[in-house]
Parts: structure tokens; C-alpha cells; sequence
């Protein structure tokens, strides 16, 4: 090596720039960053069901009582007091399907604010949240589930699984939602 005060400032920069690309590893190789797809992933019955995370506000237990309300269809399964707002409890699968849920510890409430309503639905069974690859969805697939088929805004499989995507936005839109009164 040649003696560094013997050089030009630009010619030792010139070295040093030289040595150091030699040395040099290089940029980590560019790989495509997948998008991915967040939802609270719950059950109705043996229909497995995911909605996007910011459509639920919060997952609650089943309270035990809940205030009745006359004049309601029978899906309206009362109001609750949560915090000081009053919720009505709608019972998804009845509202959906016109069977009720058999109520059991794993039933949840999952709380929307859609629309400009809050509301409770009730619903079998919460998983907790479910991420899929976001190339995965398959949007042209119709539901399989007559009575769903309506809020489904496509399809993910995961492990066997078929994972309907429920729009709680569509739901809390529909005259079916909208429509509690006797």
C-alpha cells in the first residue's frame, strides 16, 4: 500500500472507494412483499365466517339478561347496557337463516358500528383472527350458503377450511337487518 500522504486526497479517495466495492456484499435481493388479509374469523353453526378487523368494534360474552323489546321480530334477542350504550342483541344465524343459536359458553357478541348503527350480533363461536395471503381470496366463487350469500364478498381455503368474507357494512344496510319490527 502506497503511502497515503504521498497521494492526492482524490486518489486515496479513489483507493479507498475500490477496496471497500471489493469487499462489498451488496443490496439484499428484492422479493415481492405479499399482501396480506386481516378478519375476525368466526362460526354459525358449521359455516365458518371471517369479517374484516376494523367492521368489529369489540367481541363480548353472552350476557345473562338482556332487556326484551316489544314489538320485535324474534332475532332481536333484547338490549344490552354496554358501558352505558344500549345495544340491541341480534341473533345473526335467526336474522340470517330463521334458526336461532343454542346458546353455550363459546357464544359471543361481536359489536358493530355500520352504517351509523350499533348493533350486537350473536353469534356461535369467535376464532380469533384469521390472516390470509390476499391473493388467496377468490371473489368470483359464490357462497355456497343461500343465506349468506347476500353479505359475501369472496371466499379464502385455508387447511380445508372454506372461510365465507362476511360484509357487516351489506348486512347493516340490507332491509333484512333493518326490518326488526313485528
Amino acid at each position: 500500500m502506497a503511502n497515503t500522504l504521498a497521494q492526492s486526497p482524490y486518489k486515496w479517495l479513489q483507493d479507498l472507494e475500490r477496496r471497500a466495492l471489493l469487499r462489498a456484499k451488496g443490496l439484499p435481493r428484492y422479493e415481492k412483499v405479499e399482501q396480506i388479509w386481516r378478519g375476525i374469523a368466526f362460526v354459525l353453526e358449521e359455516t365458518y365466517l371471517v369479517t374484516p378487523l376494523n367492521e368489529i368494534r369489540e367481541i363480548l360474552h353472552y350476557p345473562g339478561r338482556l332487556a326484551k323489546v316489544p314489538g320485535a321480530k324474534s332475532w332481536v334477542k333484547g338490549l344490552a347496557n354496554i358501558r352505558g350504550l344500549l345495544l340491541p342483541v341480534i341473533d345473526l344465524k335467526a336474522c340470517l337463516e330463521g334458526n336461532p343459536i343454542s346458546l353455550h359458553g363459546r357464544s359471543r357478541i361481536l359489536i358493530i358500528n355500520q352504517a351509523g348503527i350499533d348493533a350486537g350480533l350473536l353469534v356461535d363461536d369467535v376464532l380469533g383472527i384469521k390472516i390470509f395471503p390476499e391473493h388467496h381470496r377468490y371473489l368470483d366463487t359464490p357462497c355456497s350458503e343461500a343465506a349468506y350469500a347476500p353479505f359475501a364478498q369472496g371466499l379464502f381455503t385455508s387447511e380445508d377450511v372454506t372461510w365465507t368474507v362476511f360484509d357487516m357494512q351489506k348486512l347493516a344496510e340490507s332491509d333484512l337487518f333493518l326490518n326488526a319490527a313485528l
